[in-house]
């Protein structure tokens, strides 16, 4: 019997390890395959939009190296974008952009706590009105008189900060410059 356990023993030792071989996947822009109603319709925003918070945080995204092929601060952006405009889990918005769920948590932290740091002239927090406001739509929406409603909303404005040469006079009238939906809770980061 013992040495049946040597035996298999020896195997297991001198066996070559089987390793899943590493998959890379393609990171490519999806802002180029996609029309301007579908990146309005996936992010929430307009291309110009995106491209403006991308290079307001792109400094604190980007890596110093190319080791383990990093993600690229616009596939970030758009992934955050993705996961408050939806908010869907972090699984099926990573999947979408081909990034795995846990560097999409990762990614969303990092992104939230950039976009904090560089646009922190922009946030602003209903106050007054515009408070009760926001609170009774929450309360719409969840059909319930008696929910207590516990938000943390931002309110970003980046319309007034974009250059007036981005802003094309015969495209549809959107509120793309303004994020309220963005419920950014507590204890989130």
């Amino acid at each position: 019997m013992a040495a049946i356990v040597r035996r298999r023993r020896r195997r297991r030792q001198n066996a070559v390890p089987v390793r899943r071989p590493r998959v890379f996947q393609d990171l490519s822009n999806p802002l180029e395959s996609l029309d301007e109603e579908e990146v309005y319709q996936r992010y929430r925003f307009s291309t110009e939009t995106i491209l403006f918070i991308v290079d307001g945080v792109n400094n604190i995204l980007e890596t110093d190296t190319a080791r383990n092929r990093p993600i690229p601060p616009l596939i970030q952006v758009l992934l955050f974008l993705r996961f408050v405009a939806t908010g869907a889990h972090l699984r099926l918005v990573g999947d979408s952009l081909n990034v795995s769920e846990s560097s999409a948590g990762r990614v969303v932290k990092s992104v939230a706590r950039a976009i904090i740091e560089v646009f922190t002239h922009m946030i602003k927090f209903p106050v007054g009105d515009m408070a009760s406001k926001v609170r009774e739509g929450f309360r719409r929406i969840a059909d319930r008189q008696d929910t207590q409603v516990s938000y943390n909303i931002c309110d970003l404005n980046i319309r007034d900060y974009q250059p007036q040469l981005l802003q094309d006079p015969a495209a549809p009238a959107r509120n793309d410059g303004v994020l309220k939906r963005a419920a950014i809770t507590n204890g989130f980061f």
